[in-house]
């Protein structure tokens, strides 16, 4: 992830996404939606086609896969989908240079959030778990398991950090991440490796980078 560091050098606040940015869960990602297609009997899907649909609020994504989507239903769907995705987390790891690249950031004295569509709570475990709270100032995930937007925790992140935002960047790999850092006012760096394949991401946004 070296390939990051020229852009985020006259930064003083990096802002991550967690999922498919930092966290190697794209394929783990696949299996979990594939093992609700599957109890839902409908048609499972491969990585490339996963990554050509997925998008937030996954209420549109799921709709598109066929599921119910019928708001009680929905909530039952996300549940099940959270408790399957963490009680396996343990088979992803970090993307090759990501603790790297955090420690290089963290030793230059920059401020880093996290800042994630996850629940927080689910977040705060995912972070300790993979050991690099110590490395975040601040952590922000949504109030549910339903994955919508994530632009008005980034506010409220913005609002407490009280950086210049032509000094902080919003790191992701998906349309929303580029979604929340317009609406935010910031530079968004997308990076290729994540959950929605890199020719949907070249289409709206000219800072798409290959970083592993």
């Amino acid at each position: 992830m070296k390939a990051l560091h020229p852009y985020i050098e006259d930064k003083v606040h990096v802002i991550w996404d967690w999922n498919g940015t930092l966290l190697s869960d794209v394929d783990h990602a696949v299996r979990v939606v594939n093992r609700l297609l599957s109890e839902e009997s409908l048609p499972t899907l491969d990585a490339a086609e996963y990554k050509r649909v997925f998008g937030f609020p996954v209420l549109n994504y799921y709709k598109q896969l066929g599921f119910n989507t019928e708001p009680a239903y929905f909530a039952g769907l996300c549940e099940r989908f959270n408790k399957y995705f963490h009680d396996d987390l343990h088979t992803c790891g970090l993307w090759p240079g990501a603790i790297e690249t955090l420690a290089h950031v963290h030793a230059s004295g920059k401020t880093q959030s996290l800042l994630s569509a996850s629940e927080h709570n689910l977040l705060l475990g995912s972070v300790a778990q993979f050991k690099v709270d110590p490395y975040f100032h601040h952590v922000m995930g949504i109030a549910d398991k339903m994955a919508g937007s994530k632009v008005a925790r980034g506010q409220e992140l913005i609002e407490r950090v009280k950086l210049p935002l032509s000094k902080t960047v919003l790191i992701g790999d998906t349309d929303h991440d580029l979604e929340v850092g317009k609406a935010l006012g910031i530079d968004v760096i997308l990076v290729d490796h994540g959950h929605q394949e890199i020719s949907r991401l070249q289409k709206i946004h000219s800072n798409v980078l290959k970083v592993l």
